[in-house]
């Protein structure tokens, strides 16, 4: 289960800075790797949508703090910082769910998931 921090100056920091590492591996060149279910799901928008790897990487690299929908254990203790995002992506700005985790010990940016919100999503950091 994951958590939703809620909105204070120390959570939307702590948002930005897992934004930052995220867009500072991309600049580095580590690709984003997609379990089988991600997988799965970008198949799937593929086919409804037309979304294609790059929209995702795209939607990725653009998320800011307003997008943050849950996720972050404040405490560090996973193998992986895990945050979901709630965001438009490509040519018929279709809203999805995104998830992805970055290796706390290593390089890796994993996507655990992307696929239409199968509810309304709340986003705390939002105006």
């Amino acid at each position: 289960m994951m958590l939703e921090l809620p909105n204070t100056a120390d959570n939307i920091a702590l948002i930005q800075e897992f934004l930052d590492e995220t867009r500072k591996r991309i600049s580095d060149g580590v690709e984003i790797t997609f379990t089988r279910k991600a997988n799965l799901e970008l198949q799937d928008l593929a086919l409804d949508f037309e979304i294609e790897i790059e929209d995702i990487e795209k939607a990725i690299e653009n998320l800011t703090p307003e997008n943050y929908y849950r996720g972050i254990d404040p405490s560090g203790s996973g193998d992986f910082e895990v945050c979901a995002f709630c965001t438009k992506i490509g040519k018929s700005n279709v809203e999805i769910y995104l998830k992805y985790g970055l290796e706390v010990n290593g390089l890796q940016i994993l996507l655990f998931s992307n696929h239409l919100p199968n509810h309304p999503m709340a986003q705390p950091f939002k105006n």
